[in-house]
């Protein structure tokens, strides 16, 4: 692996941690629908990859192969499970203690490979791991339901991983190829999402998106800002994302993805400094689990800068 493919995840997940800046904001100030607003920057962003890649040969149909949905299906899971975590915990919380995917995929790996982790490797793991634990162990008592779902959210997200990473698509040199591959996850995730959606609306588990007259898809900011985060983000970062998995495999975009809540603090620090948000806050012994948590990334990307592996 090249030091660039390293750079190019570390470029994604500060893309990512951007997107993140402005969908905790832009969705909590305008008071949007979550769920609204994750449809449809993913279909925007869909749509824009196939129009980008539709030189690439391929139908419609391509969204109903059983991978396809699945994937889709999972995605939803994800959204779900995070949306559900952050209820008992706060965002920063949830953001650091997500980085516990690089352990999880650490872990997998070692399942499917019937390879242990290099030894370069196991101390920045047993870092982070400690960071996430003193961190969970931090939580408020009722918490725990929060982490759960969190963890949840998580393993979906690295068996997403080694889906992408898996399927003979994602390893085409062609870049038409690539988008209309990736433009067509996108649009199936946002079909999948509606579908959930409205099968829980139904249920009575959540307001249905038809209810009211679909109030939830009524105000033209939402669709202004969510096409903007989707054009802007969530197209370029998950294209950039299977590219990353392709070359660097789905460990190395793991721990580039798990400096993705630090570049975040960073970003929340300088907006906070400008008047545009309010600091994040973490107490003193939070602080503390975090910097573990940090010098555990720091330390398996210097590993792999070091090795070239």
């Amino acid at each position: 692996m090249r030091r660039s493919f390293l750079a190019l995840g570390l470029a994604n997940s500060f893309l990512w941690s951007l997107y993140l800046l402005l969908t905790r904001h832009v969705v909590s100030g305008l008071a949007l629908d979550a769920w609204a607003y994750t449809l449809v920057q993913l279909l925007a962003a869909g749509l824009v990859l196939l129009a980008l890649g539709r030189r690439a040969p391929g139908s419609w149909r391509a969204l109903l192969a059983p991978w396809t949905v699945a994937y889709a299906f999972l995605r939803v899971g994800i959204n779900g499970a995070t949306s559900a975590a952050i209820v008992w915990l706060a965002i920063t919380q949830s953001t650091l203690i997500s980085t516990v995917a690089v352990v999880i995929g650490a872990l997998s790996g070692w399942v499917l490979s019937r390879q242990a982790p290099a030894r370069r490797d196991v101390p920045g793991l047993l870092l982070l791991a400690g960071g996430v634990a003193a961190l969970a162990a931090l939580l408020a008592p009722g918490a725990w339901r929060g982490l759960l779902w969190l963890f949840a959210s998580e393993t979906m997200a690295v068996a997403g991983s080694w889906m992408i990473a898996a399927h003979p698509r994602n390893r085409s040199t062609d870049l038409a190829a690539r988008s209309r591959f990736t433009g067509e996850i996108l649009v199936a995730a946002s079909l999948a999402l509606i579908v959930v959606w409205s099968a829980l609306g139904l249920a009575g588990a959540m307001a249905s998106p038809w209810a009211g007259g679909g109030d939830a898809f009524g105000r033209p900011e939402l669709w202004l800002w969510a096409a903007l985060a989707g054009l802007l983000f969530r197209a370029p970062g998950t294209w950039l994302g299977f590219w990353t998995i392709h070359h660097t495999g789905v460990q190395t975009y793991l721990v580039a993805l798990g400096a993705m809540p630090f570049f975040a603090i960073a970003l929340e620090a300088g907006a906070a400094a400008l008047g545009w948000v309010s600091a994040p806050r973490l107490t003193g012994p939070e602080w503390l689990s975090a910097s573990i948590i940090l010098a555990g990334v720091v330390w398996l990307i210097a590993a792999r800068v070091k090795s070239r592996a």
